[in-house]
C-alpha cells in the first residue's frame, strides 16, 4: 500500500464477489419486483408458454410505449424473457415465475 491509499481506500477497492447467501438475496428481490408489478406480470401471462411476436406481444399488454418498453427491457436484463427466431419466450426462470404468479 502507497503512503496516498489508506485501510478504507484500499477496502472499498477491493472488489469481491457476492456470498452464496447475497445472490439468494438478490433473487429473491429481484422476482419479488416482477411479481408485485402488475406490467411485467402482464407481459410474462402474454408470452405464455409458446412465446409471441413483439407485435402480439405489444397489443395483448396493452401497455403505452413507454410502459411496455420499460418492463420488457427489466425482463429481458433480468433473464425473465429470451428472443429466439423473432418471438419472445420465457427463460426457465420465467416460466417458474409465470407459473407461481400469473
Amino acid at each position: 500500500m502507497n503512503d496516498e491509499t489508506d485501510e478504507l481506500d484500499a477496502y472499498l477497492e477491493k472488489e469481491t464477489e457476492p456470498t452464496e447467501a447475497e445472490n439468494v438475496k438478490m433473487g429473491h428481490s429481484i422476482m419479488e419486483k416482477v411479481s408485485v408489478n402488475p406490467a411485467r406480470r402482464k407481459i410474462l401471462r402474454a408470452v405464455g408458454i409458446f412465446g409471441k411476436s413483439e407485435e402480439e406481444l405489444k397489443k395483448e399488454a396493452e401497455l403505452s410505449d413507454f410502459l411496455f418498453k420499460f418492463n420488457l427491457d427489466f425482463l429481458l436484463k433480468e433473464k425473465f424473457l429470451k428472443v429466439e427466431e423473432g418471438k419472445y419466450r420465457l427463460t426457465d426462470l420465467g416460466m417458474i415465475l409465470h407459473d407461481s404468479v400469473c
